[in-house]
């Protein structure tokens, strides 16, 4: 889960960074919503896995790499749903709240791809 948290931090400051440097309105309002959802949706999910498993350990903080972000929101994605499992350890409604931080990069994906 620290891992977890450490990527969607992360992911949250170069998707803020993103937001300031555009000069596209539609991809301002899409970064923009995206940053903001993704605490909205992973501050339920880490309380409700302290509910069952225990406080979280440190977070170690993690850099992104500069670049292009659709791709750094698709590697990022990649790595929700490859660890997705693991981190919920198999707990279904953990798993939907991971799928729910999912789906936030697919239609974030979606709309800096698809709107202009």
């Amino acid at each position: 889960m620290e891992e977890l948290i450490s990527h969607v931090f992360a992911m949250r400051d170069a998707a803020h960074k993103a937001h300031w440097a555009t000069d596209s309105y539609s991809q301002h309002q899409a970064l923009g919503a995206f940053y903001d959802g993704l605490i909205d949706i992973v501050d339920p999910l880490v309380e409700a896995y302290q509910g069952l498993y225990g406080l979280v350990g440190n977070i170690n903080p993690k850099a992104l790499p500069k670049g292009e972000i659709k791709n750094t929101i698709k590697t990022e994605m990649m790595f929700l749903m490859n660890t997705r499992s693991a981190v919920s350890k198999n707990n279904p409604t953990l798993e939907n709240m991971v799928d729910a931080l999912i789906e936030l990069y697919m239609t974030t994906l979606y709309k800096l791809t698809n709107l202009k």
